[in-house]
C-alpha cells in the first residue's frame, strides 16, 4: 500500500486550488457526521461496492486508529479513481507490484474480467491458473511499460518510414520525369555536396550544408537519419534528391517539438491567411495533446494539410474554416518556379535571386557545391517551361 499512498500523495500536491476544494468537500460528504474522519460505518455506505470490504480499509487505515483521515482517503480517491484491479486467481485487490498479461492489456479489454492479472503469489503458482495465452505474455509492470514503448515506438517509427518512402518515391518519380538537363544537373549538384568525392554524402556534409546554407530547422542527426533510407551513415544519390525535393516543395517542421513532417500535419490558419507570416504547424502529437499555446491575440485554430489544400478549391469549405481561399497561404508552400534566366537559390523558404547566371571559377570546394546548386536551379527553370511542370 505504500507505494499507492506516495502516489496518491503526488497527485494531490500537484493538483489546483479549485480540486483541492473539491477533493476536500468530498471528504466532508463522506464523513457524514462531521468529526474529521471517516469511519468504518461510513466508509461502508459512500464508496463503491468492489472497495467496501472491511479488509480494504483496514489496508488504507495505515495508523490504525479505526479511522480514514484526509491523507488516508487521498489514497482512498486514487483507488477509486483508476479502479484498481483484483487478482485473477485470489481475488485480492492489486495494491503492490503484479503481473498482468500483455496480449490483453494490447487488444484494449475494458472489462476487466476479460483481463489477467496476478499478484506475486498466485503468479507463483501461475500454472495453477488456466489462460488463454501463453505464460511467456505475463509480465511484470515494470517489463510491460518497457514492452508497450518499445511497441508504440516501433509502431511509430514504421509510420514515419512509410511517409519518408513516400516522399522518396515522389522526388523519385519527379527526375524521372524530368529532361536529361535536368537529371544531368542533378546529379552534378549531388557530387558537388560530396566534397570528398567518395561518392556519398556523410552526416559532416550534411550537417555543413544546412549550417551554410541557414537550414538551422534541418541542421540535426536525426533529420539526416530520416534521410538515411538505408541506414549506412550517409546519403546515395537518390536520397539527396529527396532532401532537396523537402527543400523546394517546403515540407514543414513541428513548430513546437522540431520533428519532421512528412506525412499529416497541422497549420495555423491565421499565419496561413496572411502571406506575410511565416507558416506554423504541429505534428499529430503536439496537435492532439494540445502541448503549444500559439495563438493570434487569444484565438488558435489549425487544419490539417489535407483541409488546407481542399480549401484552396472548395470556397464553401473555406468559408466555414475560417480561411479566405483567395488568399495567399506559406502554410502550405506552393511550387515557386522561375520565368527568368536568373541563378536561384532558397534560404528558409525565402527565394533569392541572383541578376547573373554566369558561372564563375570555383576558389573551394563550397564554391563548388554553390555553382552547382546554381546551375542545378537554372536548368530546372528551363525543364519546367519546356517540359510542363517539376517542383525539382
Amino acid at each position: 500500500m505504500e507505494g499507492i499512498r506516495e502516489i496518491a500523495k503526488s497527485y494531490y500536491d500537484r493538483v489546483s486550488e479549485g480540486e483541492m476544494n473539491s477533493l476536500l468537500e468530498f471528504f466532508r460528504k463522506l464523513d457524514s457526521n462531521g468529526d474529521g474522519k471517516i469511519s468504518l460505518s461510513e466508509f461502508k455506505k459512500s464508496v463503491s461496492s468492489w472497495l467496501s470490504a472491511e479488509a480494504v480499509f483496514q489496508k488504507l487505515d495505515e495508523n490504525g486508529d479505526g479511522s480514514l483521515d484526509f491523507q488516508e482517503f487521498l489514497c482512498l480517491h486514487y483507488m477509486d479513481k483508476v479502479k484498481m484491479s483484483r487478482c485473477s486467481g485470489c481475488w485480492d485487490l492489486l495494491v503492490g507490484p503484479y503481473f498482468s498479461c500483455l496480449l490483453c492489456l494490447i487488444k484494449g479489454h475494458r472489462n476487466r474480467s476479460r483481463r489477467f492479472d496476478l499478484c506475486c503469489a498466485c503468479y507463483r503458482r501461475l500454472d495453477d491458473f488456466p489462460h488463454h495465452h501463453s505464460a511467456n505474455y505475463v509480465l511484470d509492470h515494470h517489463s510491460l511499460l518497457i514492452t508497450l514503448t518499445e511497441k508504440a515506438a516501433a509502431a511509430d517509427t514504421t509510420q514515419d518510414q512509410r511517409e519518408m518512402e513516400e516522399l522518396r518515391k515522389i522526388a523519385k518519380a519527379y527526375y524521372r520525369s524530368g529532361s536529361p538537363e535536368v537529371q544531368e544537373s542533378g546529379y552534378e549538384f549531388f557530387k558537388s555536396m560530396d566534397t570528398d568525392g567518395d561518392g556519398r554524402v556523410d552526416r559532416a556534409e550534411f550537417l555543413e550544408f544546412m549550417r551554410k546554407e541557414g537550414y538551422s530547422h534541418m541542421r540535426k542527426d536525426s533529420f539526416f537519419d530520416d534521410l538515411d533510407n538505408d541506414g549506412n551513415g550517409n546519403l546515395d544519390f537518390s536520397e539527396v534528391m529527396t532532401l532537396y525535393y523537402i527543400i523546394r516543395s517546403g515540407r514543414p517542421f513541428c513548430g513546437r517539438c522540431n520533428k519532421f513532417l512528412p506525412g499529416v500535419f497541422f497549420s495555423c490558419v491565421d499565419c496561413f491567411k496572411n502571406p506575410d507570416m511565416t507558416s506554423f504547424d504541429l505534428c499529430l502529437d503536439c496537435f492532439t495533446h494540445k502541448k503549444c499555446d500559439h495563438n493570434h491575440n487569444g484565438r488558435s485554430q489549425f487544419l490539417d494539410n489535407y483541409t488546407l489544400l481542399q480549401v484552396r478549391t472548395d470556397p464553401a469549405l473555406a468559408l466555414t474554416s475560417g480561411v479566405n481561399s483567395n488568399q495567399a497561404s506559406n502554410a502550405i508552400v506552393p511550387v515557386q518556379q522561375s520565368n527568368n534566366m536568373y541563378n536561384t537559390y532558397t534560404t528558409n523558404n525565402t527565394y533569392i535571386v541572383h541578376p547573373s547566371n554566369a558561372i564563375v571559377p570555383a576558389a573551394s570546394n563550397w564554391d563548388k557545391w554553390r555553382v552547382a546548386l546554381h546551375a542545378f536551379e537554372i536548368v530546372l527553370g528551363i525543364g519546367s517551361i519546356s517540359a510542363g511542370c517539376t517542383i525539382l
